[in-house]
């Protein structure tokens, strides 16, 4: 099975930039740890990166281990002197379109799952300070760097804090498609897609032919039930959707704004939503 390896950004005592009472460091640690225990909770093949290595232990650990077909990411927080400036980018080695298109791929993945999180796009290693990124030019598999957001903005860093669960489903959706295209780039056969748990539909006192399913934990529902609910489904390309065998699905909690009340009843694997 092909492998993705996870680096949280520094390490080896280093703690990275630091603001409102955390670092860096700490910060990266934790989205990382949610995001393999996701990636493993599809069945995903992942390894977490030691954290008392330095960058160039890391990529010789990482060299040492990468086998054909394998991904690699590092996420970080960037940090800047304006507090003001905020969002998440990602870097490439400049000049490989195929990384780039991976690159578009996890920062949109990323967005998709954290909203409010403005974006900085997607740019050439170049474009840094330093002029390019070691993790994205010495790993001997296809490899790419994040920045999650500024860790110096209110916002940002209160995103990656109170929404960590979040950061690491679109992280892990990311990673999981980069790595099944990869696969498939060299040959090999991609993880199985996961299945979903199927639920029941009860809306207004009646059950519904057509299911939802479990994302996550989370009761999801066909987006063609907005009609149902009395809601413009032009509404639904707000909220973030889950493409599962050809249909669109969204959190069932999601249509509270729109005066949708949302139950669960887990006897019955059963969500329940009524129109007030």
């Amino acid at each position: 099975m092909v492998r993705i390896f996870l680096s949280a950004g520094h390490g080896a005592g280093d703690p990275g930039a630091g603001a409102g009472g955390t670092t860096e460091d700490r910060e990266m640690r934790l989205v990382r740890d949610a995001t393999v225990a996701e990636l493993r909770s599809r069945g995903c093949d992942v390894t977490s990166v030691p954290d008392y290595l330095s960058l160039i232990e890391t990529i010789s650990w990482i060299n040492d281990r990468a086998r054909r077909g394998d991904v690699a990411l590092e996420i970080h927080a960037d940090a800047y002197g304006n507090t003001n400036v905020r969002g998440a980018s990602a870097y490439y080695a400049e000049g490989n379109e195929q990384r780039e298109s991976d690159t578009q791929l996890l920062l949109r993945s990323l967005l998709e799952s954290v909203s409010g999180l403005p974006s900085r796009g997607v740019k050439p290693d170049t474009s840094t300070g330093v002029g390019s990124l070691g993790f994205c030019r010495q790993i001997s598999i296809p490899s790419i760097l994040m920045e999650l957001g500024f860790l110096t903005n209110p916002s940002d860093r209160a995103l990656m804090q109170r929404r960590r669960k979040d950061y690491a489903n679109g992280l892990a959706d990311g990673l999981q498609a980069w790595s099944e295209r990869e696969a498939r780039r060299q040959g090999l056969t991609p993880p199985p897609p996961r299945a979903y748990p199927v639920i029941s539909i009860k809306i207004n006192g009646q059950f519904y032919r057509k299911q939802g399913i479990l994302v996550n934990g989370n009761a999801s529902v066909p987006v063609v039930f907005f009609k149902s609910l009395g809601i413009d489904p032009a509404k639904a390309t707000g909220l973030r959707q889950v493409n599962y065998r050809n249909v669109a699905y969204v959190k069932a909690v999601d249509l509270q704004q729109f005066g949708v009340s949302v139950k669960w009843d887990n006897p019955n694997k059963t969500v329940i939503l009524t129109t007030k």
